[in-house]
């Protein structure tokens, strides 16, 4: 080969794909909410199990007939699908490819085995059937309670401590068994992140949070690593207490497990350097994402779409909209807590809150004075900004130089709100604009009418006290009315105390 020939050869073989994924992958994967008779039904199991097959097929190139999904199976069904799978990889084997199977189960467990409503699969035999299938690698992954004991081991200490024995020879070969449990713990679920701990921080692991060495593939040892260190943190506070993930691993041959690879995301988004912070991502296909801030930057393989992301921080929270296109590539700039997060991180109030008050008015007419005021309303944060809308009564009877009339007045009014802190008394102010209509009743049972338009400012400020806010809302300005038939200007106040409600 000429030189030239060697230099194209070598170009296309650093451009051409890498050896990652091998092509015959096959998966049986389990999802079941019901366990034996008076075990409480679950609420994720059958989810985790669909998003944990969404993101193999994603991303760990496993095709959609050799990823199989069972919900609720009973335990000769689970039988069949490994049986199937077996003679797949026999056929494959005979093609000259080295199969990977991925056995997953997410469900109630015991001490007699994972349970199928009420049936069960011993651990015994579990371990037999997957330690016995044909395939090169076989990696079982147990969701459950109990499931230390598909691993046997009766503890682990934090992820980060925790290491995996690299193989030395070419091919990797042999049989790792993961549970999300050590023996006597329970697999935790959490509505917050809709779905179990562990399954939640394996698919954000896969899908490029654990990729601790930056090569774009996710391998077994790494996505181990990063869900074993979430799911303890995420679980230490929890009533149940610290749930940690274990393992039985023995393999030989060079390298890992390649369970994800990160070049085929149909989008990317790149977390900042943010040691502090945790960043929450809700996006399409009930994409959930709950990822710890890192040393360095972490991007993430997620499908195209919309995402809103929120910062949670010790300073506070701030949240983002972001658009990932196919095929693209996003990188997070830094978000900052507005005045309103920094506020709740000091115990301030709840982004929404309701509100009820009583108060006096005042409306520049003579001998008019002061008169009591009902107001019912809410305040929504919007950003950076807030929104306060108000109805308003108010009524007086008046005596004016001998004429005596009664006076009702029904209307509303909206105001911008800037926060002016950002400690637990919250104090905002902004400009105020209002409509309402005005009814005037003579003794003579006369009556006169007329719209009343309102432009000033605003001001809120309020406290927590118990298990509500108290506060006072403020307002001042001009309104414009007809008066004798004539269009008048006036100043007018308002000044009432708050009872409000977050939401």
């Amino acid at each position: 080969m000429t030189p030239r020939g060697r230099a194209l050869a070598l170009l296309v073989a650093l451009l051409a794909p890498g050896e990652g994924l091998a092509a015959a992958r096959f998966a049986v994967i389990v999802g079941s909410n019901t366990g034996a008779a008076g075990r409480p039904r679950l609420w994720f199991a059958e989810k985790d199990a669909e998003r944990f097959r969404h993101t193999l097929i994603e991303l760990g190139e496993f095709s959609e007939d050799r990823a199989v999904l069972l919900r609720e199976p009973r335990a000769a069904q689970v039988r069949e699908a490994l049986g199937r799978a077996e003679a797949a990889m026999a056929e494959a084997r005979r093609a000259g490819e080295h199969p990977l199977l991925v056995f997953y189960f997410s469900g109630h467990a015991g001490p007699g085995g994972i349970e199928l409503g009420d049936e069960r699969l011993s651990f015994d035999e579990l371990r037999a059937l997957i330690g016995s299938a044909s395939a090169d690698a076989r990696v079982a992954i147990v969701d459950a309670c109990e499931a230390g004991l598909l691993t046997q081991v009766k503890g682990a200490t934090a992820a980060p401590a925790l290491d995996f024995p690299l193989p030395s020879d070419e091919r990797v070969r042999g049989t790792a068994f993961i549970a999300s449990t050590a023996v006597g713990e329970a697999a935790q679920e959490s509505a917050a992140i809709g779905g179990s701990f562990f399954t939640h921080h394996l698919e954000i692991a896969l899908r490029g949070a654990g990729d601790v060495d930056g090569d774009g593939l996710v391998t077994l040892s790494e996505a181990f690593r990063y869900t074993a260190a979430q799911t303890l943190a995420g679980t230490v506070a929890t009533v149940a207490g610290a749930q940690h993930a274990t393992y039985d691993f023995k393999m030989s041959g060079r390298g890992d497990v390649v369970l994800s690879d990160l070049r085929h995301a149909d989008a990317r988004l790149t977390l900042p350097r943010d040691p502090e912070a945790t960043f929450v991502l809700k996006g399409p296909l009930s994409i959930l994402a709950e990822v710890a801030g890192g040393e360095k930057p972490i991007t993430l393989a997620l499908p195209a779409g919309r995402y809103r992301i929120e910062r949670r921080a010790p300073e506070g929270r701030a949240v983002s909209d972001l658009q990932l296109d196919h095929g693209g590539s996003e990188l997070l700039g830094p978000l900052s807590p507005t005045r309103y997060e920094l506020a709740r991180a000091k115990g301030g109030p709840k982004p929404g809150l309701l509100f009820a008050g009583a108060g006096l008015a005042t409306m520049g007419l003579p001998g008019f004075g002061a008169a009591p005021t009902v107001q019912l309303g809410v305040r929504k944060e919007l950003g950076p900004m807030g929104l306060r809308l108000r109805l308003d009564w108010m009524g007086k009877s008046v005596a004016d130089q001998g004429l005596r009339y009664d006076l009702s007045y029904v209307g509303g009014a909206v105001a911008g709100l800037y926060p002016l802190n950002t400690g637990r008394i919250l104090v905002e102010a902004g400009p105020e604009l209002g409509w309402g209509y005005a009814t005037q009743k003579l003794a003579d049972q006369r009556s006169f009418g007329s719209g009343v338009f309102f432009g000033g400012a605003a001001l809120m400020v309020t406290a927590p006290v118990g298990p509500v806010r108290l506060g006072v809302d403020a307002s001042a300005g001009v309104e414009e009315f007809r008066l004798n038939d004539q269009a008048t200007w006036r100043a007018a106040t308002s000044l009432s105390l708050l009872a409000l409600w977050g939401f």
